[in-house]
């Protein structure tokens, strides 16, 4: 990669802050709310704890938001994705952990900022330990940190390849007599699922009011008693427990899930494992593996975004 920038001294008036690769290599340049990665192209706008995509602060660009007091400290910082709800860094003593609560520290680490002065700081990749930026310039608040960080991340794909390592760590899993339920064709923590025999819940995160028991016949939220809630299951149809109504209720035969009262085709999933997908729908978007004894209800449940309240 070729520098975009003419590197100046660090300590000028607009105080820039400069992120390296190598001694001569700038992958980006924060000047004030902004991140250019050349010198007409503005990747990112900051604006309060806010990260936006382009040169725009538009509700639509929105990124992430920060909710952290001191990133390169011991308290716990939290970036969020633009829903405001999903968590996609955290951070803790200088580092940066992909995903959300509970932490792998040890295999969700991607990278560490440590200062070497008020303007200088060294980056090094959480995958393997090596040197892989520096950045000169002074920081002026959070969210500044967390966009220099996500461009290395970025860079690198560290992301990318800390998913790898957590994908491969979830399918050995499987040898403890777990099931899991998740999306086909790229790791989505949030929307994957475990089933413990007793339990399902999500496979990562503290979701409580995600979390089912399931005996055979009664699916029951696991910290609810509200009986509108729940569902019962009797060998071959899922409805709610409140409701007699034909409405609410699915069937699966032959391999097959489909609605009792509508024959639509493009509201049926077909199970040919390990793979469950929309009847008439070969997007890869839309599939779930399936890893494990799950039981058919559950299944779903979850595909029929029921699981995720």
């Amino acid at each position: 990669m070729v520098s975009f920038f003419v590197h100046q001294p660090v300590f000028t008036q607009n105080e820039d802050i400069y992120l390296f690769i190598d001694s001569t290599t700038i992958i980006g340049k924060i000047t004030e709310n902004q991140i250019f990665t050349s010198p007409t192209n503005i990747d990112y706008t900051l604006q309060c704890n806010s990260i936006y995509q382009g040169d725009t602060t538009s509700r639509q660009q929105l990124l992430f938001l920060v909710n952290a007091k001191d990133i390169l400290s011991k308290k716990t910082g939290l970036v969020y994705q633009n829903d405001s709800k999903t968590i996609q860094y955290i951070t803790r003593n200088s580092i940066f952990y992909l995903g959300d609560h509970p932490l792998d520290e040890e295999n969700e680490d991607l990278l560490s900022i440590v200062i070497k002065n008020d303007s200088l700081y060294h980056v090094f990749s959480g995958i393997d330990g090596n040197h892989i930026g520096t950045i000169e310039g002074r920081f002026t608040n959070q969210v500044q940190i967390v966009a220099a960080a996500h461009m290395y991340i970025k860079h690198y794909q560290l992301d990318d390849q800390v998913n790898v390592i957590m994908s491969s760590l979830t399918q050995n899993n499987n040898s403890g007599g777990l099931a899991y339920m998740r999306p086909a064709n790229e790791y989505l923590p949030y929307y994957e699922w475990v089933w413990d025999g007793k339990v399902l819940k999500p496979a990562w995160g503290y979701r409580p009011d995600d979390e089912w028991s399931f005996d055979g016949k009664y699916i029951k939220p696991l910290w609810s008693a509200d009986p509108q809630t729940e569902w019962i299951w009797d060998g071959g149809t899922l409805k709610p427990f409140w409701d007699a109504g034909v409405e609410q209720q699915w069937i699966w035969k032959d391999n097959m899930l489909k609605p009792f009262w509508d024959s639509n085709p493009d509201l049926q999933w077909i199970f040919e494992e390990p793979y469950l997908r929309p009847m008439w729908s070969f997007d890869p978007t839309k599939q779930w593996v399936i890893e494990g004894d799950f039981p058919l209800p559950l299944m779903a449940l979850i595909a029929l975004g029921k699981a995720d309240r």
